[in-house]
């Protein structure tokens, strides 16, 4: 029986395979596609970068700015707050309300004291900028509201327009009729300004020290300044008006309408 030859691994050579044309075809395509991805999302993230400089540039315009194109100025960069006075009484704020008594006895000598107190009311008026918000009352048996937009119950900016509406407004007011104090407060508190600037000549009926506390309890933190008015130097004993202001932050003032000249400091 004959064996088997087996051959020398080594007399055999090596087959090398190089691979097929179109192998080599598919490799070049893949590494296209590589490169072209990879270029793809490089360009993608330098667009996305200039993006958001894009879109700022296209914003929409603030609302200072909005403000601005109505014609409003912009609030002082330290707080925005207003800063205005009424007879020497300091109020600041972005929201101020005037109450002001126009009962019959508030005509004064010749008129004097609600003449005074129109006079005063404008150059109060003129800190104010648009951005700031104001209202005015005045009262008898009932308040008389500024209402320059035909909605009740609302405060007024204070833009150039609206306070030569208020001069307008105050051209109507008359001395008249009795006096109810507490309903023209709660009216003014209602609005929720900062400042209240109440004014009267403390005729009767004066408030009660009950009303005085229901005040208190309904304002809240609302800052009320008061301003007397009186015919002669001021009488003896306590003022209602004095702890109207005092029980709510704010500071009371007396002034003797027959010494009193606008521009002047008012005498305590």
């Amino acid at each position: 029986m004959k064996k088997p030859t087996i051959s020398n691994a080594v007399d055999a050579p090596l087959a090398v395979s190089h691979g097929s044309p179109t192998d080599e075809h598919s490799c070049e395509v893949l590494l296209r596609i590589c490169v072209f991805l990879l270029f793809a999302v490089t360009v993608g993230s330098i667009a996305s970068a200039k993006e958001p400089a894009k879109k700022a540039a296209h914003a929409e315009p603030s609302p200072e700015k909005q403000l601005e194109g109505l014609g409003f100025t912009l609030a002082p960069k330290e707080g925005g707050k207003g800063r205005t006075s009424l007879f020497g009484l300091v109020g600041e704020g972005y929201k101020f309300v005037y109450v002001f008594d126009r009962s019959g006895s508030m005509g004064g000598r010749g008129r004097e004291s609600l003449r005074a107190v129109k006079a005063e009311l404008v150059r109060s008026l003129k800190p104010l900028d648009s951005v700031h918000r104001f209202q005015i009352v005045f009262y008898n048996e009932r308040p008389v509201v500024f209402n320059p937009t035909g909605t009740s119950g609302r405060l007024a900016f204070a833009t150039e327009e609206n306070k030569q509406r208020a001069i307008r407004f105050l051209d109507t007011i008359t001395a008249v009729g009795g006096t109810a104090h507490e309903d023209a407060l709660r009216l003014a508190i209602r609005l929720r300004p900062d400042v209240i600037f109440f004014l009267t000549d403390a005729d009767d009926p004066k408030l009660t020290p009950a009303q005085l506390a229901k005040i208190r309890h309904l304002a809240a933190g609302i800052i009320i300044n008061a301003v007397e008015f009186g015919p002669g130097p001021k009488s003896a004993g306590a003022s209602f008006l004095a702890a109207l202001a005092r029980q709510n932050g704010g500071k009371y003032v007396y002034i003797d309408i027959s010494k009193y000249k606008a521009g002047t400091s008012p005498a305590k």
